[in-house]
């Protein structure tokens, strides 16, 4: 008997009405009267010691779970002699189901990027460890939400792979038409039983009918009817990766969710999303390249080189030489020398600003990716690791090793925000203190500038009325650069309907065509990450920490970023397409925030209040995370530091800082922390600085 409407579980989950009801129990809409909030609840009836351990097991497993295409497990409890929950996210929206039946067959560039996410949810859950299957994808468990986010719901027969490939013991059950063949019985299932079930819904969205039976097909008694037989629409592309997922035998079948979706992609045309993740965000996994960072993973790889960097000069000059004998015609000025800096061992601190730099710090070593993101290729599960391609004969011009970006040592330009005409307003600084110019003139105010990869393009935020950490009603705005650095008047940043309750921290991703922000369109700050043409929004938290301030990995698959947990401000990691979230730093009660990524990955910076003033801490993004304060000796020892920003090249660090205890303003200073330079001394307040990368 389902649980009655105004009834209690645990004195804390008010039962509001019955969503569905089957064999096994039933999903209700509760009201969760400690949150606040409406939430799902699903009741299984089998209580035996057998089943209420295997739910116990399934049930912390699930509620680990983090995924922008996938509900929460927030609460799971047995209740003695009536029956086992799950409280999930309660998800606003119509299930496919439903849709089917009111509006009939779905067009095929709706529902196309709908199953591109249902399948990225899968390849996460899949690759968890151990394996989670869902066993149970149908219309009735896909919702679309009103922003059309497809979300795969009801974990009731999610399965829990064992080590060994076998899964626990826990409900049974099918549903014909939508489960394979090896569902039934006493079949065994894996990764491929999800395959086909996501086929045969995509066969009844695109046809509004239900295909046959899986066992019927598999004793000859039925054969499958074609996509196209019953929707002409489909496209033949469509058709066919739908009739192979539905393959009766699991080796006919795409042998994962992301090789099905890899095809989906490729003859569908779809547009997002643009990648399918590998999972898991914690395993250490090679790096896979990202489209447009290729170059950059070249740059670092060969750094890394201790081969070549024991190369000699004479040999390094000589393969120059016969680079240019066949043809490669070379104009980079006074290459030779730089190679031969390049590639012998230097240990000097860099020069003071407005010196010339004689040294360059050997790069430190990329990181082992814990996340990776592969391009839509033919051979989506092969992991590629970057090499140099091979120079082009003939061209104008040969990059064979891009140098270290020369600033901190001379070169480079900063962008901050003063307060000293009144209304914050955004400036440019040469490093050496000089050239400065304003580059905002806005009534409303402008602060928080983030500058594009190739440092020809500032978003900021506005309306902005000071430096606080919540910006009401603000939005994001660009300003672009040309080539003698004339700056064009500031254009929004299209963010999409939501934005009033305020658009802010903006963070511009390393390809250029993505920027993360905070956003409380949602009534709370959450991290969301949206194309530059305002395209592709998205929640990468969802959740109900309260979360802001990201900052990307140089490699793009990362972000770090501020969270609110329990009133409590830290660090935390997650994909750069939302996921799986962890906690990087741990302070202790102190609070963290303000993180920034070097360029090299191997560090993670950021802001430190323990008591009056904050201070900067540098933390190895590696598993033992060793923690330093920075700048706990040197000429800065004791100052206030805040709002780091690394330069491009790593030797240096931008910040805010008051040293007489009023006056904010910005200084930079090296990684050792032996040469410090102020370069702002107003008696107003600077601060959000953000170093210039090289256009």
């Amino acid at each position: 008997m389902p649980l009655q409407s105004g009834s209690y579980l645990k004195n804390r989950y008010r039962i509001e009405s019955v969503l569905g009801q089957g064999g096994m129990g039933a999903v209700y809409e509760a009201f969760d009267v400690n949150l606040g909030m409406k939430v799902a609840v699903k009741e299984n009836l089998f209580t035996t010691d057998e089943f209420a351990r295997q739910f116990r097991r399934e049930a912390t497993i699930l509620a680990s779970l983090r995924h922008p295409n996938l509900p929460r497990v927030t609460d799971h409890f047995v209740i003695e002699g009536e029956g086992q929950y799950l409280v999930m996210d309660f998800i606003e929206g119509m299930d496919l189901r439903d849709k089917l039946e009111q509006g009939g067959p779905v067009l095929e560039d709706e529902a196309v990027p709908w199953f591109l996410a249902i399948a990225d949810a899968l390849a996460y859950l899949h690759s968890r460890k151990p394996p989670i299957l869902h066993r149970d994808i149908k219309p009735g468990n896909i919702k679309v939400m009103s922003g059309g986010r497809a979300m795969l719901v009801d974990f009731g027969l999610a399965k829990v792979a064992e080590e060994g490939g076998t899964t626990s013991t826990g409900a049974k059950a099918m549903t014909p038409g939508f489960s394979p063949p090896e569902q039934y019985g006493t079949g065994r299932t894996d990764p491929r039983t999800d395959v086909y079930s996501l086929g045969a819904t995509m066969y009844a969205a695109l046809t509004a009918a239900i295909p046959e039976d899986s066992i019927q097909r598999a004793m000859g008694r039925e054969k499958l009817t074609p996509v196209r037989k019953r929707n002409p629409d489909v496209s033949s592309g469509a058709a066919k990766v739908i009739e192979k997922a539905l393959a009766v035998h699991p080796e006919d079948r795409y042998q994962s969710v992301r090789e099905m979706a890899n095809a989906l992609r490729s003859v569908a045309g779809a547009a997002q999303p643009t990648v399918v993740r590998s999972y898991p965000y914690l395993e250490r996994t090679k790096v896979t390249p990202v489209q447009g960072l290729e170059r950059d993973l070249v740059t670092r790889r060969l750094k890394k080189s201790s081969r070549l960097r024991r190369l000699p000069s004479l040999i390094l000059i000589a393969l120059t030489i016969v680079l240019v004998a066949v043809g490669a015609r070379i104009v980079v000025p006074d290459l030779i020398p730089k190679l031969a800096s390049l590639f012998s061992p230097q240990t000097t601190e860099p020069s003071l600003p407005g010196a010339v730099e004689t040294n360059t710090p050997e790069a430190f070593p990329s990181p082992t990716s814990e996340f990776v993101l592969f391009p839509a290729s033919p051979s989506p599960e092969v992991s590629v690791e970057p090499t140099a391609a091979p120079l082009p004969i003939g061209t104008e011009t040969v990059m064979l090793v891009p140098l270290d970006t020369p600033q901190g040592g001379g070169v480079g330009q900063i962008a901050y925000v003063s307060e000293k005409n009144g209304v914050p307003q955004i400036y440019l600084i040469n490093v050496d203190g000089t050239g400065e110019r304003q580059l905002t003139f806005t009534n409303d105010g402008a602060c928080q500038p983030a500058w594009s990869p190739n440092g020809m393009q500032l978003v900021f935020t506005s309306p902005c009325q000071g430096n606080v950490e919540e910006y009401p009603g603000s939005g994001l705005w660009l300003i672009s650069f040309d080539a003698q650095d004339n700056v064009s008047d500031p254009e929004p940043v299209p963010t999409g309907p939501g934005g009033g309750g305020g658009d802010y921290d903006p963070a511009w991703a390393p390809d250029g065509e993505r920027i993360a922000f905070t956003s409380r369109r949602d009534g709370r700050p959450q991290i969301y990450l949206i194309n530059v043409d305002g395209t592709g929004l998205i929640n990468l938290n969802d959740d109900l920490a309260f979360n802001r301030q990201p900052a990307w990995s140089p490699d793009g698959t990362r972000l770090a970023f501020t969270s609110s947990r329990g009133g409590i401000r830290e660090i935390w990691i997650m994909p750069a397409y939302g996921g799986e979230e962890a906690q990087f730093a741990f302070g202790e009660g102190a609070e963290d925030t303000y993180a920034d990524w070097s360029g090299d990955g191997e560090l993670i910076l950021f802001q430190r209040r323990e008591g009056s003033f904050p201070y900067l801490v540098k933390v190895q993004f590696k598993e033992e995370r060793y923690e330093s304060r920075l700048c706990q000796s040197g000429k800065v020892s004791g100052y206030p530091m805040a709002e780091p920003d690394w330069s491009p090249d790593g030797k240096w660090i931008v910040f805010e800082t008051w040293p007489d205890g009023k006056n904010h303003n910005i200084g930079i200073v090296t990684l050792s922390c032996t040469e410090f330079t102020q370069l702002t001394e107003n008696v107003t307040r600077d601060y959000d600085p953000a170093w210039r990368p090289l256009p």
